[in-house]
């Protein structure tokens, strides 16, 4: 059986909802890919200068925490890092909390390139804005639940979202509540990308 297969998607939602996810991760795929030609990267390159861009926690800029944001091998993003200096995009540092580390920081001419790739998703964007604010609603709560239920398994190694964070309160459907803010969230309110996340087990 396969969720490839359109009679499976006669009989089968799970299967009908596997193959819709992947259509939409064509489009990511074709969107990369196009704007990363045009400039001369690699998708993942493109990706890495826009994720530092991003993340100004010196922690998450290493080689290893990159590593495990994309869900590939340091020798990987450590290649890809190196094209990024040569490139004269990005620039090294010493990492202050480890001197074995060195996290990594956008030169000007990095800051400028990525000012010009960082909206690859722009087609996508507008789709997405033509959906009813009630759809777009229960789209996200969906995808949230699906992203957490994949984490927890392990196939997504890292997620700064409400659903996985030690301040958060609820049933992941209908009540949700914060209680670093001490306030309930509406469903516009949950993030995906949360600064001040904390990992469930870390009480410090």
């Amino acid at each position: 059986m396969s969720a490839f297969d359109p009679e499976r998607h006669i009989t089968n939602v799970d299967y009908k909802i596997v193959a819709a996810l992947e259509k939409i991760s064509e489009v990511f795929r074709v969107l990369l890919w196009a704007e990363a030609k045009e400039h001369k990267l690699s998708p993942i390159q493109m990706q890495l200068l826009i994720f530092i861009k991003y993340h100004n926690n010196d922690k998450q800029r290493r080689i290893a925490s990159m590593a495990r944001e994309f869900n590939l091998t340091k020798a990987t993003i450590s290649d890809s890092i190196k094209v990024l200096e040569q490139k004269g995009l990005i620039k090294r540092t010493d990492d202050a909390l480890d001197s074995r580390s060195f996290n990594f920081s956008l030169t000007d001419q990095g800051v400028k390139l990525t000012g010009m790739i960082e909206n690859f998703t722009l087609p996508l964007d507008g789709a997405i804005a033509t959906l009813a604010p009630e759809k777009k609603e229960q789209f996200l709560v969906s995808v949230l639940d699906l992203i957490y239920r994949l984490n927890q398994t392990g196939i997504i190694s890292t997620q700064r979202m409400c659903y996985n964070c030690y301040y958060y309160s609820g049933d992941r459907q209908q009540t949700h509540y914060c209680n670093l803010m001490q306030k309930d969230l509406a469903i516009d309110e949950l993030r995906i990308e949360c600064p001040e996340h904390k990992a469930i087990g870390n009480k410090q």
